[in-house]
């Protein structure tokens, strides 16, 4: 394969990301496969293979994408985060959120298998960004309540970070599964990400300075 420079590499493997990311708007997760993949890229198909292994690695490589674009809107939010009341605060994590439904979707549907379908060193390479995405979070919650601990900033963090897991299935459904929901009597509220990242960030917000953790 002739030689190609990083800038013409980093551009495939973008490419590559955004096939994925296209064919996964329409597409299940175990429904998308290489083919589809290399048949939506601009270069040979097999090429595919020289950045990522399997399917499960490109839509890591995307969830990582989108929590690198989470990490920008949270660094931004930090830097404000200090003239802000709980509820403005809630309210601008949300929007945060309400941005990244890309992201909320891996997290909800195939986190699982797509992490350990993966190698390794790309599984190392998510989790350093993932962890950024931690820190941030921290530094928002930091600047916009100082009089917090960090045990109080840790238990705001790991209450919001798994509710995130779970709030996609919540606002989006598929058309069988509303028609199983009213077939069972199940009365479904209408839910958005933005309301309910909202209401959960704004209840974890409230100083509740009595409350003792349970670490111990």
């Amino acid at each position: 394969m002739p030689k190609i420079t990083k800038e013409e590499a980093a551009a495939r493997r973008t490419e590559i990301i955004d096939a994925c990311e296209a064919l996964y708007q329409s597409e299940s997760y175990r429904d998308i496969t290489m083919t589809q993949v290399g048949q939506k890229v601009s270069f040979g198909r097999a090429n595919v293979y020289n950045y990522f292994q399997n399917k499960d690695e490109i839509l890591l490589a995307l969830l990582q994408r989108e929590y690198e674009l989470w990490v920008e809107d949270l660094s931004a939010l930090g830097e404000v985060a200090a003239s802000l009341d709980g509820v403005g605060l809630a309210d601008e994590l949300a929007k945060s959120v309400q941005a990244r439904t890309q992201m909320l979707k891996i997290l909800a549907m195939n986190l699982y298998d797509i992490e350990q379908n993966s190698r390794l060193e790309s599984l190392i390479e998510f989790k350093l960004v993932y962890k950024h995405a931690v820190e941030a979070l921290k530094a928002v919650v930091r600047a916009g309540k100082p009089a917090w601990d960090e045990c109080r900033i840790d238990r705001f963090v790991y209450g919001f970070m798994p509710f995130m897991h779970g709030a996609y299935p919540y606002a989006f459904h598929s058309d069988k599964q509303c028609a199983a929901m009213e077939a069972a009597g199940v009365d479904q509220p209408d839910l958005s990400i933005y309301s309910l990242v909202r209401d959960l960030a704004e209840k974890l917000l409230q100083d509740d300075g009595g409350h003792e953790t349970i670490n111990e």
